[in-house]
């Protein structure tokens, strides 16, 4: 059995979350959580997360994504959003028009910064997503994204996946922000319910969920998914 390396003060009445290279824990005292590698063996993929966020604190941030308040042992510190998963919200809150408009400008912004840095995110849904105090939504999670044209570590979803663009490719991503945007606007991710085969096969044939009762959002969505916009600068441009 594998035994939890607890960052120094810290333990599990401290335990927010984890993925598949760390665990993250909330201080209470500062307001800020601590993302810190499961193993060793986990230490590159934090140590990526970590120069992904110096680089965009170098270039003065965007508000769309967590603060960064440096390294702790071999972990980093990041704001803490304190409203948590915008999937969870989006499914147990009722939601204003507005508020899904918001949200989609936001992550759109957030997503045009993070190419403007040289990162493709690799694993943008709403699982990636947290809501901080005042519901703004803060991309996240950059451990197995592309620096510099590095190879992405991540699985990524089926129905975020573009068929045919490299994973480490903004094409990919602008590809996953459609899904993203989809999911927001509706309420769940596309073709929710079929197995991933399925909607990998959907996908290459080009046959995409309905979106034309979405109205304005909706061609948008179907502009992600089909190639059509060529920046998320240019995402940007389309929202009313």
């Amino acid at each position: 059995m594998t035994t939890i390396r607890f960052p120094t003060g810290f333990n599990m009445t401290n335990y927010l979350g984890s993925g598949i290279t760390s665990m993250v824990y909330l201080e209470l005292s500062s307001n800020t959580v601590v993302k810190h590698p499961h193993q060793i063996e986990d230490e590159p993929a934090i140590e990526v997360e970590r120069r992904i966020y110096e680089r965009f604190q170098q270039h003065g941030g965007h508000e769309g994504l967590l603060k960064f308040y440096g390294t702790f042992e071999s972990g980093i510190r990041l704001e803490y959003a304190s409203k948590h998963g915008l999937r969870q919200f989006i499914q147990t809150h009722e939601i204003h028009t507005n508020q899904r408009l918001q949200w989609a400008q936001q992550v759109t912004s957030a997503l045009a910064f993070v190419h403007s840095m040289n990162v493709v995110h690799a694993d943008l849904t709403c699982g990636n997503i947290s809501l901080d105090d005042s519901l703004h939504a803060k991309l996240l999670d950059f451990s197995g994204s592309s620096l510099d044209g590095s190879e992405p570590s991540v699985v990524v979803t089926a129905s975020h996946k573009c068929p045919r663009a490299d994973l480490k490719s903004t094409r990919a991503d602008l590809f996953a922000l459609g899904s993203t945007l989809y999911e927001i606007w509706t309420g769940k991710p596309p073709y929710v319910g079929l197995q991933e085969i399925e909607i990998t096969n959907l996908f290459r044939q080009s046959k995409f969920p309905e979106t034309k009762s979405l109205g304005p959002m909706g061609d948008i969505i179907t502009g992600c998914w089909q190639g059509r916009f060529t920046s998320a600068d240019n995402v940007g441009t389309h929202f009313a």
